[in-house]
């Protein structure tokens, strides 16, 4: 098999971005991963703001990534975008905001697939499933876009609103009786810890038609090894270049 079968066979996901290299889920870091042809998706974390705009941004909190002590949810859009949550990652990346989702939809559009995050601690689901939908639809991106959640009830919530749009459960344990659960849910996807990911699984998703990403595998080590797995699954890590590595 050569690389660009088995790139094929195991496509690069880059995790909040080229999150190894740049702010983690800002501009920067989704220009980085587009700079790089062989990223074909780019994965993603979505929360509502304040004035109920999908902003792109990981934690509920704005501590860790911008040093500001409050929620997400307690800042509008515009507020959300003048915070600096890049200088933690780096200086050259001072002043990189928490941008919105439409930003992102955009700088993508017929350039890489997305796979969005909903956040699970969200006081409205519904609200939040809507908003998404309403964006996907908009900037016509239903079919290029997956969204997944730990949560059912927001996968079941991105049925109703988006339902062009696949759903994939987001899983840290171990599957079990998994067809029949992502049937219940309507869900097509398994975003499931690499560490779980083996052949005998892969063999159980494929024959049920069940798409499957490996999250996040950064140890080259750990790269190498999937990328030499015979089933298709995507390879989802905060460094493309060693996917590349991996699939050489």
């Amino acid at each position: 098999m050569n690389v660009t079968e088995k790139a094929a066979l195991h496509p690069c996901v880059a995790h909040r971005g080229w999150s190894g290299a740049a702010p983690e889920n800002t501009m920067a870091a989704f220009r980085l991963a587009l700079s790089e042809p062989a990223v074909q998706r780019i994965e993603l974390d979505v929360h509502l703001s304040k004035d109920e705009v999908p902003v792109v941004i990981h934690d509920a909190s704005l501590k860790r990534t911008t040093g500001v002590k409050a929620r997400v949810r307690d800042k509008t859009a515009a507020e959300l975008a003048a915070l600096d949550a890049g200088s933690w990652f780096h200086r050259m990346y001072a002043g990189e905001g928490i941008p919105a989702l439409s930003q992102v939809l955009e700088l993508t559009r017929g350039r890489c697939r997305l796979n969005i995050e909903l956040k699970d601690g969200e006081p409205d689901k519904d609200l939040l499933a809507r908003k998404v939908g309403e964006l996907l639809q908009a900037h016509e991106r239903e079919e290029d876009s997956i969204l997944t959640s730990f949560d059912h009830a927001l996968l079941l919530a991105a049925r109703r609103h988006a339902p062009r749009t696949r759903t994939g459960l987001i899983l840290d344990k171990r599957p079990s009786n998994i067809a029949a659960v992502l049937d219940s849910l309507g869900a097509k996807v398994l975003s499931l810890n690499h560490k779980y990911v083996n052949v005998a699984l892969l063999a159980q998703t494929e024959a049920a038609g069940i798409e499957v990403m490996a999250w996040t595998v950064n140890e080259q080590r750990d790269l190498n090894k999937l990328a030499t797995y015979a089933q298709s699954f995507q390879l989802c890590t905060n460094y493309p270049d060693r996917w590349l590595a991996a699939v050489r």
